[in-house]
């Protein structure tokens, strides 16, 4: 998306949101004393009845609850996302050397991609929980062999720890394996 698409679908959410917090809060607070006496103007003879019952102001607060739930989920699910930072490796009087998790993902896409089984690969890096991670995906052949996905999946791995010396970056692979082509029967 672009910055442009970016900014304009988190302002249209956090209106939304909060225009859900303040009715779903209107809702859980309109038969308190909170509110002053609003006039009867509800024209429809069944709903009219309806607020006279003694379910109503219950219906309401649990519409509120479930509109204000919502729009907090709403919020939460479009905060940005945490960016990952360059790694340091070394730094001293003459400088510093910092890499970037996100080439490292990219590169071990890469090299993943070379793999007999492997019939696509896609590397990022993110921040989950907390923690810097290298998140691989690697999709393999209908029958991918075990004894050669594996091992070469640990081996980048393996070479990612390696490389980085860096006990706070994990990795994660995801394995998606490919389907057969079905015929179609008519």
């Amino acid at each position: 998306m672009t910055r442009l698409a970016v900014t304009f679908d988190r302002f249209a959410a956090i209106v939304a949101g909060l225009a859900l917090v303040a009715f779903g809060g209107a809702l859980v607070v309109w038969n308190t004393s909170w509110l002053p006496n609003l006039p009867d103007a509800i024209s429809l003879p069944g709903l009219r009845s309806a607020t006279t019952t003694g379910w109503w102001p219950f219906a309401l607060a649990g519409a509120g609850v479930v509109l204000v739930v919502v729009a907090l989920r709403w919020l939460f699910a479009h905060t940005p996302a945490a960016k990952v930072k360059d790694l340091p490796l070394r730094s001293d009087a003459a400088g510093s050397i910092t890499v970037d998790l996100g080439e490292v993902a990219t590169a071990a896409a890469a090299a993943l991609a070379q793999s007999l089984d492997v019939e696509s690969a896609s590397g990022k890096a993110v921040v989950d929980r907390g923690t810097r991670t290298v998140d691989l995906t690697v999709t393999t052949s209908a029958s991918p062999r075990p004894d050669r996905l594996l091992p070469a999946i640990d081996a980048v791995c393996a070479q990612i720890a390696g490389m980085l010396s860096d006990p706070t970056v994990a990795t994660r692979t995801t394995i998606h394996t490919g389907t057969r082509e079905r015929r179609r029967v008519r």
